[in-house]
């Protein structure tokens, strides 16, 4: 099997990457080299890219889900300064949301006053999925609604 790379053909030259302009005279050039059959690799299976998903807050804010996750509570990032402040029943640390297998869950992190997905509590370490249009809500009476954005980043 043929191996594509560029080399630098100035005699002596260290230069040699995977892709021109590496030569500080930027005298490379295309060549080929042989090299034996390449391990035959699996197909990874694809992962189901997780929705464009974000939470309706009661105070207004809508703070997207990334991929990575997210921490809800009055100490966590993406809610300081964001009006969540007056709601002392939510704990600094309450919630967090999580995607597996482009399924988005939720799951109390041990909140004072608990976590529910249209009125059912969620028990710590027993995560419930989430879809949009469903309610979160974070203790008894700090409703926020999971929603659907649009290419721009509104909820539909």
């Amino acid at each position: 099997m043929a191996a594509l790379s560029w080399v630098c053909p100035v005699g002596g030259c260290p230069v040699r990457r995977d892709r021109p302009g590496s030569c500080p005279d930027d005298l490379v050039q295309l060549v080929v080299e042989e090299s034996g059959p390449e391990p035959r690799r699996e197909p990874e299976p694809e992962a189901a890219p997780p929705a464009t998903l974000a939470i309706d807050c009661l105070w207004g804010q809508i703070v997207d889900i990334p991929a990575c996750g997210l921490a809800i509570g009055r100490s966590a990032p993406a809610f300081r300064g964001g009006g969540i402040d007056p709601y002392d029943q939510v704990s600094r640390h309450h919630a967090r949301l999580f995607w597996v297998d482009g399924r988005l869950l939720v799951d109390d992190t041990e909140s004072a006053n608990g976590t529910f997905v249209d009125g059912v509590r969620v028990n710590p370490g027993e995560p419930m999925a989430l879809a949009a249009g469903q309610e979160l809500r974070l203790a008894e009476d700090v409703p926020c609604k999971i929603v659907q954005l649009n290419e721009f980043g509104e909820p539909m």
